[in-house]
């Protein structure tokens, strides 16, 4: 049972959609990135990552009604501190759903919140819809809400990352770090990036969120907060994230 292998899966979204990472992994840590693709929708995701053991992925799952901010959210922007903090943005509470335009989102959102819609999370309303249409409790047991900056701060022993992901800096921080668990990661984001469809953040983050459910399937994980709450539909509002790292 010691070494028994098993798959995991990192999705991140993308201009073309979404995309996904498959990494085998064994009881003691992730071995290799053994494939990659595009998705087009969630519900493609899905299918794809059926053989997974956990499919982790960067979107809200469990979405508040607008009583209050979702804990995880705050959680994780108090462990970054001031310098990622901004990474954390407030996913759309779920009334502003059924909203197809920034203003008629934004005015739900004052009028449940007493606040106005983050623009940033409008932008990937839509794939937060196709999260929210699809997710159940049930389904939550192997696909699960990881935030790749919370992943990172992790992998760094508890320290933010100091230079923000699109730059080339941040691209070069994230690669060492990701490197000492995927010795063929770079290689790997070089074949994995088509034109025009995947930019390198989203290559490292779903390689990030992958880790972390390796870590996770062998018990080296936890979540903010340590006892989520649950949204109406009965989701937790939680973010996984490792606890532990074995070269």
């Amino acid at each position: 049972m010691r070494g028994q292998s098993f798959q995991v899966a990192g999705v991140d979204g993308c201009r073309a959609g979404w995309f996904v990472v498959v990494a085998s992994a064994t009881r003691q840590k992730v071995l290799q990135l053994n494939d990659f693709c595009v998705a087009k929708t969630f519900v493609d995701v899905l299918s794809k990552t059926n053989g997974c053991n956990l499919v982790c992925v960067d979107i809200p799952i469990g979405l508040s009604d607008g009583a209050k901010p979702r804990e995880c959210d705050v959680a994780a922007r108090r462990i970054l501190g001031r310098s990622r903090a901004s990474s954390i943005f407030p996913p759309p509470i779920r009334p502003c759903l059924a909203a197809k335009e920034y203003e008629t989102a934004s005015q739900i959102c004052f009028e449940h919140s007493g606040k106005k819609l983050n623009r940033q999370s409008f932008f990937i309303m839509g794939k937060i819809r196709e999260v929210d249409l699809a997710m159940t409790p049930q389904l939550q047991q192997r696909v699960r809400e990881i935030h790749p900056e919370v992943s990172f701060w992790a992998l760094a022993g508890g320290k933010p990352a100091k230079h923000n992901k699109k730059t080339l800096a941040g691209r070069n921080e994230r690669i060492i770090l990701l490197s000492a668990s995927f010795s063929d990661l770079q290689q790997f984001v070089t074949q994995a990036r088509p034109p025009n469809e995947v930019a390198p953040d989203d290559i490292l983050d779903a390689v990030a969120a992958a880790w972390t459910a390796g870590q996770a399937v062998i018990r080296k994980a936890k979540t903010l907060p340590e006892n989520p709450e649950f949204d109406s539909m009965g989701l937790k509002m939680e973010i996984l994230y490792p606890t532990s790292y074995n070269q």
